[in-house]
């Protein structure tokens, strides 16, 4: 588990172990999912669908104390905003380079 997420969680759940494993779990699972998603929305300029992706990834991120996922897809909001394929496309391979981490 991420230490960040593990600091976070614990403060947030009391160091309740059995429910910040759950949740760290929902957490990781729903970021690989939205990560795929937005892979496949860049692939077809689907800009909308792209910055309501890192929209949820942002508040994901954010509820399980990830703020290193929280900035890259805020900066992915911003990129899907101006329709920039090349920056979007950047911002999704560190997304999957945090995930490896997680």
């Amino acid at each position: 588990m991420k230490e960040s997420c593990k600091t976070y969680l614990d403060e947030q759940f009391g160091g309740d172990a059995e429910i910040i494993g759950e949740i760290y779990a929902e957490y990781v699972s729903s970021a690989q999912g939205k990560v795929k998603e937005a892979k496949d929305a860049l692939a077809g300029n689907a800009w909308d669908p792209l910055d309501k992706i890192a929209h949820a990834v942002k508040g994901n991120a954010l509820a399980a104390g990830d703020q290193e996922m929280a900035n890259v897809a805020i900066a992915l909001r911003n990129a899907a905003k101006l329709q920039d394929s090349e920056e979007s496309a950047g911002l999704i391979a560190q997304m999957e380079g945090l995930l490896a981490k997680l």
